[in-house]
């Protein structure tokens, strides 16, 4: 366990995570080697495949002992989630109905239109129709949330830093839906188990999130890894979601 540079927790905030609660680096060392691993909570560093037994002591004695060690992260690059990773079974049906959505909406608003405006309507409407027939090619297509949908996020952390001063989330962070979460997580080791979490603390605070409809979003399966199963709905909140929207966390059995 490293700390790291303060610097670096306020970049991390600009970067999309690579699961719930972690980015993957390759980080660079006052000591001048490099090290690959994963940076928690934007605050402390684990080397790949590094599980302290101490980190279900809490997140204050976590980085404590973070802070004991002469080794310090200095720079990080960030390591992006394989967009492979994120396809999911239902992704290409929700990227058509997003487009088709957007397409339905420019005919309609072509009908009360007239001249010039009405054709450019027209033609947006045309474009969209294409893009919903062409979705199978893409990559965990982004879709959009629908009003009254709720997600749910899973931290080990009750100052999870991707979410914001204002309780928003910072555009790419992680979550769920809330029928699998609901469905399928009663402890927070059900949560690292079914999201495939490289940090193994029991990810027991729960953030609810309901964001307006119209907000950007790629929806996949979390695959297995880092010992996990998977096997869980993940969704990225691309362009993060507005304040407001977050609500908690709150707390449920570690096991």
């Amino acid at each position: 366990m490293l700390r790291v540079e303060s610097w670096i927790e306020s970049y991390l905030a600009g970067c999309a995570e690579y699961r719930m609660g972690v980015h993957k680096v390759i980080a660079t060392l006052n000591s001048g080697g490099t090290e690959t691993g994963i940076i928690v909570n934007s605050t402390v560093f684990l080397k790949e495949d590094e599980a302290p037994w101490q980190m279900g002591f809490g997140w204050e004695y976590f980085t404590k002992e973070a802070a004991k060690s002469q080794l310090v992260v200095t720079n990080v690059q960030v390591i992006a989630r394989e967009p492979e990773s994120l396809r999911g079974v239902k992704q290409i049906a929700l990227a058509n109905e997003k487009n088709k959505r957007l397409a339905n909406r420019a005919l309609k608003a072509a009908d009360a239109a007239y001249g010039t405006t009405r054709d450019q309507l027209l033609n947006e409407s045309r474009l969209y129709e294409f893009s919903a027939k062409s979705a199978a090619a893409e990559d965990a297509p982004i879709t959009l949330t629908v009003a009254d949908e709720v997600f749910k996020r899973f931290s080990a952390f009750v100052n999870d830093r991707r979410i914001t001063q204002g309780k928003g989330l910072l555009a790419g962070t992680f979550a769920t839906t809330k029928e699998d979460a609901d469905t399928n997580v009663k402890t927070g080791t059900d949560a690292v188990a079914r999201y495939a979490l490289p940090n193994p603390a029991p990810a027991s605070n729960v953030f609810t999130i309901t964001p307006p409809g119209d907000i950007d979003l790629r929806r996949g399966t979390t695959q297995p890894a880092y010992n996990q199963p998977g096997g869980g709905v993940e969704v990225i909140f691309v362009n993060g979601s507005p304040d407001g929207t977050v609500s908690g966390p709150a707390k449920i059995p570690d096991k």
